[in-house]
């Protein structure tokens, strides 16, 4: 579960320019970090239903229509008079970026947009529906109803400001007894209190069952119990990271969830993270 929106992907070049034109490349994109993780599983073979809201418009339409191209099953509502999700993604030099999000019909996500759990299935979370308070209640919801089913469950973070503002105490409340925690460096960092990158995984793995920890152009990490398994990134020449941490998300869930090696699984991670980099979007 979580947000669909269109990516607007702007990589500017030349130098800044105030109060005058500066050239670049914009593209749109299908994108939302539920829709994007959804979308990558898909491709991969893993049979997958996206629950989420869009606006009664034509990028709603439109964002449907292309998940459902993708194999992606959708349990989507539309919500009258609101505007679907639309995320400004600035890429700067090297691919790093930051998003300007009009988050739109996915705050008005609601508990029973979620399609019943079934024993042995998995429940994704999009840590962006835990971190506003219209969609938080069917993110609980959902959390507890696959709890219940016996479900296996995992959640993103998202985003370091939004967690920060929301609470990191709420938050580890909220997320308490989830299978898996997928933060990338940054966010380890804030959730644990620790600085070093290695010891807030472990403190984190102290709470849930494992903790995939990305770490850009390092790679990743697994910590569950005493364990800790590192896996280097994949060579590639990086454009723009927008959508990475989702799609390694998704790497690493077609092979964690058929019972693979953990190393496996974080080399089906990175692996399809590095399929993202090279180019504008998130898919």
């Amino acid at each position: 579960m979580g947000d669909l929106a269109t990516d607007v992907v702007v990589v500017p070049s030349g130098e800044p320019a105030p109060g005058s034109d500066r050239p670049a490349t914009i593209r749109t994109r299908g994108g939302g970090a539920g829709a994007n993780v959804a979308a990558h599983l898909a491709a991969l073979g893993v049979p997958v239903v996206l629950a989420g809201c869009v606006g009664d418009d034509a990028a709603g339409t439109a964002l449907v229509a292309e998940l459902d191209a993708a194999g992606v099953r959708t349990a989507v509502r539309t919500v009258p008079g609101a505007a679907s999700g639309t995320i400004v993604s600035l890429v700067e030099p090297g691919g790093q970026r930051s998003m300007l999000a009009d988050r739109g019909a996915n705050l008005d996500l609601r508990a029973g947009d979620v399609p019943a759990p079934g024993p042995g299935e998995h429940l994704h979370v999009s840590g962006y529906t835990l971190l506003h308070e219209r969609p938080r209640t069917a993110g609980l919801a959902a959390l507890a109803a696959a709890r219940a089913a016996g479900c296996t469950v995992s959640v993103d973070p998202a985003s370091t400001g939004p967690l920060r503002a929301h609470g990191v105490d709420r938050w580890l409340a909220d997320t308490a007894g989830v299978d898996l925690v997928l933060p990338n460096a940054d966010e380890a960092r804030l959730l644990s209190g620790c600085a070093d990158v290695g010891a807030a995984a472990r403190a984190l793995a102290g709470r849930h069952r494992a903790v995939a920890v990305t770490l850009g152009a390092d790679g990743a990490l697994w910590a569950a119990g005493t364990t800790v398994v590192h896996r280097p990134a994949r060579p590639a020449d990086v454009v723009d990271t927008t959508g990475a941490g989702d799609a390694f998300t998704a790497g690493l869930l077609s092979v964690w969830l058929a019972g693979g090696p953990l190393g496996d699984a974080l080399e089906a991670g990175l692996a399809r993270a590095a399929t993202v980099v090279g180019r504008p979007g998130a898919r």
